[in-house]
């Protein structure tokens, strides 16, 4: 050798690019060159994997990519120089028998890394939502740790364990496939088996591991770690499959416990995304989820908040599950202008979502005031006996609570009273407002609590002035309000059988 080597730093990358390359480009290696190479070649690629790995789950796919096409150029020479060295005559059988080694260790690396590289382009293409370009990526890293496994080199149990796992991985997309069609079911189904495979993917693993002792040492970790964080993944996106079919089932209960799962695991994915010092990607991708699931959360709480007659506690599960969404799109809007994913977020679902919630607990909350009132006023209301007697016509009883078939003078009405019709010179009339002032106040929440419209409000402004007047004792005004009430309000009168309030609004609308 015209130059002495280089030495290289097994921490330092450069140096052992610097170092490999060396020997790469000599002609031809004895037994030390060749030992040395091969160290040195197996450092680096070793960096270089850990690497290609890390970008990955950083969702640098660009870049994992770009460094699996490095470890795969480091093999394919490796490959060629052992082939080239073994056809030198006078090998020793030592010598011989450690380049067929190495020769059958490279052949398996570049299958791997091959396999690994369409594991990675299915993953990017699950996350832009494109699941048949996924599902095409996945059966080509399939093949490859199928051919991998069928051989008789070193990493034959890594290609065996990469196999299973992207059959794994195949129905984990088929339930996130399952919960974009609305199938939750079907989704939890999925997952439950891809929960059960990566489950047992690990304990052989671990067992494999074992056995292999250091050989193959960082294909196993890097295996034994892409497990773990799939089945954490999986058990977090399996709860949040739970949370979505029990809310579709009317199960908001249960859809809480399982939002309370789904969150937890959400938040150890997020925490360790820390801990491991992950990209500003990978981060801001796992709070978009974390955000996401809390949203749902929260508006699940507010679904059983108002079947529990909570109504306070609804509209603020519902601000929270708002303020947890708009997060969520934010992040999804970064994201998406980052290239991690490729649909803008729609966020007009969840605001109709959190809008019918609303709408559904001011709806039960009028319900369960008409009832309250209903069965408070009931025994009231079927003593109270109004006639219409003298000049002009008489009250009669009819199928709903009463007829007026005469023109009532008279606008006064008490517990037990009797409302006479007669003629301008009518008498002794009494004047207990006391008990339309209560049933007014009555008929004003309920209305406060149903309005929508702007006439619907206005109808709420005149009981409420029709209600004051009457506390006090202002007939004329009571009577003047209650006639801008309208059939609104006499017909939720009718509803609440507050006989007073409908008797006088029916009066003061000439009805």
């Amino acid at each position: 050798m015209s130059s002495p080597p280089p030495m290289s730093n097994p921490d330092d990358m450069d140096s052992l690019v610097v170092e490999v390359a060396y020997y790469e480009n000599l002609g031809s290696l004895d037994r030390d060159d060749f030992d040395r190479y091969v160290r040195a070649e197996a450092t680096l690629e070793n960096m270089i994997s850990a690497e290609a790995a890390r970008r990955q789950k950083d969702f640098g796919f660009a870049e994992a990519e770009e460094l699996l096409d490095q470890f795969l150029a480091l093999n394919t020479s490796q490959r060629d120089i052992a082939e080239r060295e073994r056809a030198r005559p006078g090998l020793d059988d030592d010598y011989r028998r450690q380049l067929d080694y190495i020769g059958a260790a490279t052949a398996g690396n570049i299958l791997l890394a091959e396999g690994q590289q369409h594991a990675n382009r299915a993953e990017q293409r699950r996350l832009a939502s494109d699941y048949d370009s996924a599902e095409k990526h996945l059966r080509e890293a399939m093949r490859c740790f199928a051919q991998l496994a069928r051989s008789d080199v070193p990493l034959q149990p890594v290609g065996e364990l990469r196999y299973t796992l992207s059959e794994a991985t195949g129905q984990m997309m088929a339930g996130l496939a399952h919960m974009r069609a609305g199938d939750f079911k079907g989704a939890y189904q999925s997952l439950d088996r891809t929960h059960v495979a990566f489950d047992e993917l690990l304990a052989q693993a671990e067992e494999e591991h074992a056995r292999a002792g250091d050989a193959n040492d960082p294909q196993f970790e890097e295996l034994r770690r892409d497990l773990a964080d799939s089945m954490r993944y999986v058990q977090a996106v399996q709860s949040f499959a739970e949370v979505l079919r029990e809310a579709q089932n009317g199960n908001y209960r249960d859809a809480v416990v399982s939002g309370q799962e789904a969150v937890a695991h959400f938040e150890r994915i997020v925490a360790e995304a820390v801990a491991r010092q992950a990209s500003r990607n990978a981060h801001s991708l796992f709070e978009m989820e974390l955000a996401r699931v809390n949203g749902w959360l929260s508006w699940v709480s507010g679904e059983l908040a108002v079947d529990e007659g909570r109504w306070a506690a609804c509209r603020e599960h519902i601000r929270a599950a708002r303020g947890h969404w708009n997060r969520a799109a934010r992040a999804a809007t970064r994201n998406f202008y980052m290239g991690i994913i490729a649909q803008r977020p729609e966020d007009g679902n969840t605001d109709m979502l959190l809008q019918s919630t609303l709408r559904r607990c001011d709806r039960e909350l009028a319900f369960r005031m008409e009832i309250d009132a209903l069965n408070a006023k009931l025994t009231h209301s079927n003593r109270i006996e109004i006639q219409a007697v003298g000049q002009g016509g008489n009250a009669m009883p009819s199928s709903s609570n009463f007829n007026f078939n005469a023109p009532v003078s008279s606008n006064i009405i008490g517990n037990e009273a009797r409302i006479e019709s007669a003629t301008a010179n009518q008498a002794n009339a009494s004047t207990d407002l006391r008990e339309l002032t209560r049933q007014l106040a009555d008929l004003r929440e309920v209305l406060a609590g149903a309005a929508r419209t702007p006439q619907e409000r206005e109808t709420v402004e005149a009981v409420t002035a029709a209600h004051e007047a009457a506390g006090r004792n202002d007939e004329e005004a009571t009577r003047t309000n209650l006639a801008r009430a309208g059939k609104w309000a006499l017909g939720v009168a009718e509803q609440l059988a507050l006989a007073a309030a409908t008797a006088a609004i029916k009066l003061a609308m000439g009805a």
